[in-house]
């Protein structure tokens, strides 16, 4: 099955297959006129102490895009695929990635208040020719965007909390929701912050050609 691709460089592949549930990266990605194919795998997420917020995303996108290549599906692919896998935190004195909960929701948003965090994202690529993956050309890196944060209320905190929203975001906020207001500034690339950057990713596989 090959997937739906515009962009002349992606064209390469017959296949652009996503390691991730997530509905913004594959939003993203429809964007730019690609429909992959989805298959995320089960990658450990626990993090060594002491670890940076770039490494750290960078090896988390790289257990993921492991996790997917063990998938049966993989094996039987036919013709060239790109394989992504991706993984967002934010950092902010501490990573922050999803909210366990509430409480730990409300925790990280007000860290944020009248302050500048940064939100990375942690990419992998991997080629994978007739259903054997290209293990000793695999791309990966991280992108950084810094966001600054206006003021707001405990009561502002709670309010977004109640919509839903910050369960599944990565500090418990979405730059595309309803959190967007209470963003002063961003310097960088915004669909990073989304969860995957396209444009460097593009980028990183220009160089390969």
């Amino acid at each position: 099955m090959k997937t739906k691709i515009d962009n002349p460089l992606l064209s390469r592949y017959d296949r652009v297959i996503l390691a991730s549930k997530s509905p913004r990266r594959l939003d993203i990605l429809r964007n730019h006129g690609v429909e992959p194919i989805v298959n995320p795998g089960n990658a450990d997420e626990s993090l060594p102490e002491g670890i940076s917020f770039t490494d750290a995303v960078t090896m988390l996108s790289e257990r993921k895009a492991m996790a997917a290549l063990e998938l049966p599906d993989i094996l039987v692919l036919e013709g060239k695929s790109l394989l992504i896998a991706s993984d967002t935190i934010v950092y902010k004195d501490i990573i922050m990635g999803k909210p366990h909960d509430n409480e730990d929701a409300f925790n990280m948003l007000a860290s944020l208040r009248n302050d500048t965090h940064y939100v990375a994202t942690g990419v992998t690529l991997i080629d994978i020719i007739d259903g054997v993956p290209q293990i000793d050309d695999i791309c990966s890196f991280a992108e950084v965007t810094e966001i600054i944060c206006g003021n707001y209320t405990d009561e502002d905190i709670w309010s977004y909390i109640k919509t839903g929203e910050p369960a599944d975001k990565a500090g418990a906020y979405a730059i595309q929701g309803g959190f967007r207001k209470y963003i002063r500034e961003f310097r960088g690339d915004y669909e990073n912050v989304v969860g995957l950057p396209y444009n460097r990713i593009i980028s990183e596989l220009s160089k390969q050609y």
